[in-house]
């Protein structure tokens, strides 16, 4: 007999600036009876359910009908009508591009909007933060991380999916580094109980850098890191690569510059390259893309001689110039950064059946209330 899967309960509260907003972490059949307990209590006259085509239709039947019990609910698509009747709650319903669309709405309605991610990175990433790409996004009345949504995801989508944590581990909090490595699974298979431990590092290590910093300009712009030549590789379109991976192989470019500037050390980046093999991250450029290519598609703008990087002088401390986290890396050093990424350099032993042996770095210096170790 199959036993059934554990249900999870978990809260946090994230702070941004003056503003909080409540992330629940849930899964189970009682779960769903809670949520939407939640949902009528938000008091709307109706429910604007955004999503779009990619999100299952299963998932958008169960939760209309939810809405439904709350009150009078319209399905709209991300490519749908912009009118929004005043005193709608809209609730975003899908990954990354769906809670991105959901803003403009939102503030249009002049109600807090609810976020219901599907996806990993959505829910570790993009729904904890009130900075969007076109500009400060609306407070949310709820995030809530239904683990059930994650069940559909295609083959292999997992596993990417939690580059939000590497990433916070490596730039935020590596505190935690030898608690995530033995998590890590290279396959991605993971039960409910470590998504949850996953996803409230995520909030955890958001909050300490945005409760100071809510729209990520200063010190919490440490949490792009690896996303200059992640973007490169998108611009690139290269092939299946999901976004999770390029964020990996801009990390561990980003890990070489700083060292090629003298702010990382060998053992750092060599802590970069673990975690990632514990991961089961890519460590090389995919064919037949060249650091070539990469340089080409970082250099789009005619006559800029650097890019803009976020780069570490150890883990958990990012190398601040004027309170801003970004670097100015010439051509030169990228491309020895862009080395890091090649068929030799990524030749590293596997790392052993437990987490690698190294000495526990210290909590980061800069940033007050920066989280610790996680309760696992």
């Amino acid at each position: 007999m199959t036993s059934p899967l554990p249900s999870v309960t978990l809260d946090r509260s994230i702070g941004s600036g003056l503003a909080s907003f409540p992330l629940q972490v849930r899964a189970g059949p009682a779960s769903w009876d809670d949520l939407s307990g939640v949902l009528a209590r938000l008091g709307a006259e109706r429910f604007l359910l955004l999503t779009d085509p990619g999100v299952p239709v299963a998932h958008v039947e169960r939760v209309g009908r939810l809405l439904q019990t709350a009150a009078p609910t319209r399905l709209v698509t991300t490519a749908g009508p912009s009118a929004v009747p005043s005193g709608s709650v809209v609730v975003a319903l899908g990954g990354t591009g769906v809670l991105d669309a959901a803003a403009a709405p939102a503030a249009r309605s002049g109600r807090r909007p609810v976020l219901l991610p599907t996806t990993l990175p959505a829910m570790a990433d993009t729904a904890l933060s009130l900075s969007g790409p076109a500009g400060p996004r609306p407070v949310p009345a709820l995030v809530r991380a239904q683990l059930e949504f994650l069940g559909t995801l295609a083959p292999g989508a997992v596993r990417p999916g939690l580059y939000a944590v590497v990433r916070n581990v490596l730039s935020v909090c590596p505190a935690s580094y030898d608690q995530v490595c033995a998590r890590l699974r290279p396959d991605g298979r993971y039960d409910r109980r470590a998504l949850a431990c996953f996803l409230a590092l995520c909030a955890d290590a958001r909050t300490a850098l945005t409760c100071y910093d809510p729209l990520e300009e200063g010190p919490a712009g440490v949490l792009r890191y690896g996303h200059a030549v992640a973007g490169a590789l998108r611009l690139l379109g290269v092939g299946a690569l999901r976004y999770g991976d390029a964020v990996a192989l801009g990390m561990l470019v980003a890990a070489r510059c700083a060292r090629e500037l003298g702010l990382l050390g060998a053992g750092d980046e060599r802590a970069h390259r673990e975690l990632l093999a514990r991961w089961g991250a890519p460590a090389v450029l995919p064919s037949p893309v060249t650091a070539d290519d990469v340089l080409r598609a970082l250099w789009q703008q005619p006559g800029t001689d650097t890019v803009g990087m976020v780069l570490l002088e150890g883990l958990g401390r990012p190398h601040v110039r004027a309170g801003r986290t970004v670097t100015e890396v010439g051509r030169d050093v990228l491309r020895s950064g862009l080395a890091a990424t090649a068929p030799a350099a990524a030749a590293v032993p596997a790392p052993a059946a437990g987490p690698p042996a190294r000495t526990q770095p210290g909590p980061p210096a800069h940033v007050p209330g920066t989280p610790g170790r996680p309760a696992w």
